[in-house]
């Protein structure tokens, strides 16, 4: 009898701290998703980007690519993040000499330098304490479409191919905080980015969401502005 009772005690106690367990649970995904960030869809706007028209091998020099920045503004950001603030970019300069031509000859040229190749965005998503979340969109050439092409087959970038809807191809580099390396055109650029916030609706980690959600709108705005 004894026992029984000793039996019976023990797994009410079970079962009192399972509850518990589970009331801490369901308490804190309900706390968490008062902050979940909802992903919104591209919607490109204004004019397409000024890129001329390259044939026969031609690329042109860094120092005449477009801006980074202008290929995403503000309102884009917003109809991808419903709700984010404080959003603001910087233009940075690229060196787009590569390491086997700078062994060929490591003088300074001004055609191997953009002033603003690159594009960071900082801004601030529902339920971050300040702007924790940034996209940055950096381009790596602009040349003749054909030598493009030929170059992202034969470099092999990326580990896999990956369908961004308006982008001629897509692969992805790094498999956790994966950026997305893409071509369009005459354009062959790359973005990427992090955030501390969850995603609603989304039961995969924030850094899994943002390459697999989040970077194909970024990568359908920046397309829609190739023509």
């Amino acid at each position: 009898m004894r026992k029984n009772r000793a039996t019976i005690l023990t797994l009410a106690g079970v079962l009192l701290i399972s509850n518990v367990v589970l009331l801490t649970i369901l308490v804190s995904t309900n706390m968490l998703s008062e902050g979940d960030v909802a992903i919104g869809k591209a919607a490109p706007r204004g004019a397409p980007v000024n890129l001329p028209v390259l044939k026969g091998g031609a690329i042109l020099p860094a120092n005449q690519w477009p801006d980074a920045c202008s290929f995403v503004d503000q309102e884009e950001i917003k109809a991808i993040f419903p709700g984010v603030k404080n959003i603001e970019q910087e233009s940075r300069p690229i060196n787009a000499l590569s390491i086997k031509e700078f062994a060929a000859d490591s003088s300074w040229k001004e055609s191997v330098r953009s002033e603003s190749g690159q594009c960071l965005y900082s801004m601030r998503l529902p339920g971050e304490t300040y702007s924790s979340t940034q996209f940055w969109l950096r381009i790596e050439a602009v040349a003749d479409p054909k030598l493009i092409v030929s170059y992202v087959d034969r470099a092999a970038l990326g580990t896999s191919t990956e369908d961004a809807g308006g982008a001629d191809r897509c692969v992805i580099i790094g498999l956790h905080e994966g950026s997305w390396n893409c071509r369009k055109g005459p354009l062959l650029f790359t973005v990427g980015g992090q955030t501390t916030v969850t995603f609603k609706g989304m039961p995969a980690p924030a850094p899994f969401v943002w390459r697999d959600e989040v970077l194909p709108e970024f990568v359908r705005t920046i397309a829609a502005k190739i023509k």
